[in-house]
């Protein structure tokens, strides 16, 4: 019984994979068992409160959350499993004092610790992180919490701010050392910048890993995602003096007329 966990991170490509996928599920359902952020919504909100309070009930939740969001696979279906949410390794950086995916290692031992439990020795499980060079992960990451935040600062501060954040690699390596030990489970990862140039970005990468045919699919579509000009008019309104209800409705009005206007900057990790 393979299983492929792929747990983020976040603005690395991940939505586009998911989405692909769901929109392709007629022609790999029968090749492919596939797990999204749908199905793994209380085991999401378990990741992201212990990224925030790093104790071992958090943790217990987690692993429970997951062993159900499991519970209907039968591990006699030779079809392998893509269990897909850039929220397993709980709140980005940035995102509520969150300095970095210090609880991506910790959640990943107790996924792969329920994997255990609940299929033994006949599971074969991979955790796949898709990755992002850090300066252009940062400036994604800044331009989403511009958006769903009330952040004022510049992309300058920002960035010195969380530097540590975005070292992807390190969670990487440290989420290996924490698998090291365990004779079925292993870690990989593939950068977006790898990706991004196949039609069916990480899409592909992921059926590669799991021997899934990929022969047929229609490619991912391009999206545009970013206006061009939207960030400092973002900030703007961040650092004025509106209510905090007035400016959510300023600020998808202000992305609605650039996104009208045609000023577009595509950003690969949503895309």
């Amino acid at each position: 019984m393979r299983l492929l966990v792929h747990p983020g991170f976040h603005k690395t490509g991940t939505s586009s994979l998911q989405r692909g996928a769901m929109a392709r599920a007629d022609q790999l359902s029968p090749h492919l068992r596939l797990i999204t952020r749908d199905q793994l919504t209380d085991c999401v909100a378990a990741a992201r409160l212990f990224s925030l309070r790093a104790r071992s009930k958090q943790r217990a939740r987690f692993a429970d959350e997951f062993g159900q969001a499991l519970a209907a696979l039968d591990p006699a279906d030779p079809r392998p499993v893509l269990i897909t949410a850039e929220d397993l390794c709980g709140w980005p950086p940035g995102r509520h004092d969150v300095p970095a995916y210090d609880a991506a290692p910790v959640l990943m031992m107790a996924a792969v610790a329920r994997i255990d439990e609940m299929f033994g020795t006949a599971a074969d499980i991979t955790i796949w992180f898709t990755t992002r060079a850090p300066g252009s992960w940062q400036r994604s990451m800044y331009w989403q919490n511009l958006r769903a935040t009330r952040l004022t600062d510049d992309f300058a501060t920002y960035d010195a701010r969380w530097q540590r954040g975005a070292q992807l690699h390190q969670i990487v390596g440290a989420t290996a050392v924490a698998l090291k030990g365990h004779a079925r489970a292993r870690v990989l990862s593939t950068p977006l910048e790898d990706s991004c140039t196949h039609p069916l970005g990480h899409l592909k990468a992921a059926l590669d890993l799991l021997d899934v045919p990929s022969d047929g699919l229609a490619p991912l579509p391009v999206e545009n995602v970013q206006p061009d000009g939207a960030q400092e008019a973002l900030l703007a309104l961040n650092r004025s003096d509106l209510g905090d209800a007035e400016l959510a409705v300023e600020k998808r009005a202000l992305i609605k007329r650039l996104r009208l206007s045609g000023r577009m900057q595509r950003d690969p990790g949503t895309s």
